[in-house]
C-alpha cells in the first residue's frame, strides 16, 4: 500500500529582496510504500528538508499534490488525521521537548489527542520502550547526551503512533555513539513495528541500510534507487557534491584489487569479516 504520494509538487519560498523566488522543491513526483525504509540525501539547499516539511503538512504545495494514506495535505478537515499519520523528528531534540520530567513529556502528544488516562499511560511505557529508555521515564531530559535527548524526541513523536516517521537531519547534531543510538532506534522500528522510515540526512554511511535512496539536487529527484546501486555512480555523486561512505569506497577498492570482497557490505563490522575470509582462502 502507498503510504506517501507526491505529484508535480513544487514549493517556493517567498522572494528575499531582490533575489526572486525560487522553487525549493521543484516538480517533485515520488511514491513511498508502506513499511518502506528510504533515505534522502543531498547537498545544503538541494530540497530535501523542504520536502521533508511537505510530507505531513507544515508546508503545502505551491503546485501538484501531497497525499498521506489517500488523504490530500490540503484538505483542511483532515489535516489533523494528516499529521498523526506522519511523525515528525527535527534535528535539534532540545526544541521538541516540552516538559521537565521524561514521563510528562512523553505524554504531551497523547494527551493532546484527548485520550484517556490509561490509554496515555499505555503509549508512553510503549514508547519508551521503544527506545530502550523505559528507566529514564522520571528523570529530567535536560540533562541527558544528545543520542538520549534524540531518542526521547523519538519516544514523543511515537507516542502519537504514527504510521510513518520523518526524520529531518535527525543525527546531525549527535557524536558517532550518539547517531548509532539513534540509528539502531529506527533500524528497529521499521523492522519490529514495519513502521515506514524517511530519514533525511547528509552522512552517507547512514543510508547503506536503507531500501531506497533518493538524492536531491536543485530541488529535484536526481537519483533514485538501492543504496549500492546509487553509491556506484560515483561521478554522478560527485557533481551533486555527495560521496560514497569510506566502507564502500574501500570494498569497492578491495574489490578491484581482485580480493573477494561483496560489495555489499554496509558496516565496518561486516567489512572487517569479509577481509578475513577473503585472506583466509589465500
Amino acid at each position: 500500500m502507498t503510504a506517501i504520494k507526491l505529484e508535480n509538487v513544487c514549493y517556493a519560498y517567498e522572494a528575499d529582496g531582490d533575489k526572486a523566488a525560487v522553487n525549493a522543491v521543484d516538480g517533485v513526483s515520488l511514491e513511498i510504500e508502506e513499511g518502506a525504509f528510504v533515505a534522502v540525501v543531498g547537498h545544503n539547499g538541494s530540497g530535501k528538508s523542504t520536502l521533508a516539511r511537505l510530507l505531513n503538512g507544515l508546508l503545502l504545495p505551491d503546485k501538484g499534490s501531497v497525499t498521506v494514506f489517500g488523504t490530500d495535505t490540503r484538505d483542511e478537515k483532515n489535516i489533523y488525521n494528516v499529521r498523526s499519520s506522519v511523525g515528525m523528528v527535527f534535528q535539534n531534540p532540545d526544541n521538541q521537548m516540552v516538559a521537565s520530567v521524561v514521563e510528562d513529556d512523553i505524554a504531551f502528544g497523547p494527551e493532546n489527542l484527548g485520550l484517556q488516562r490509561e490509554e496515555i499511560i499505555r503509549r508512553v511505557d510503549w514508547a519508551l520502550e521503544q527506545v530502550g529508555m523505559s528507566e529514564y521515564r522520571k528523570s529530567t531530559p535536560f540533562r541527558m547526551s544528545g543520542g538520549q535527548k534524540q531518542r526521547l524526541a523519538i519516544a514523543g513523536v511515537l507516542a502519537i503512533r504514527p504510521k510513518v516517521l520523518v526524520l529531518d537531519e535527525s543525527t546531525a547534531m549527535l557524536d558517532p555513539k550518539g547517531r548509532r543510538e539513534v540509528m539502531d532506534v529506527i533500524h528497529a522500528l521499521n523492522k519490529r513495528e514495519k513502521m515506514s522510515v524517511i530519514h533525511i540526512t547528509h552522512y552517507m554511511e547512514e543510508v547503506l541500510e536503507a531500501d531506497r535512496v533518493i538524492v536531491m539536487d536543485g530541488g529535484r529527484i536526481a537519483l533514485d534507487d538501492a543504496p549500492h546501486a546509487v553509491f556506484a555512480r560515483g561521478a554522478e555523486l560527485k557533481k551533486f557534491r555527495l560521496a560514497p561512505p569510506a566502507v564502500t569506497l574501500i570494498a569497492d577498492a578491495l574489490a578491484e584489487c581482485g580480493a573477494d570482497i561483496p560489495r555489499s557490505v554496509t558496516t565496518e563490522e561486516e567489512l572487517e569479516e569479509a577481509i578475513c575470509r577473503s585472506l583466509s582462502k589465500d
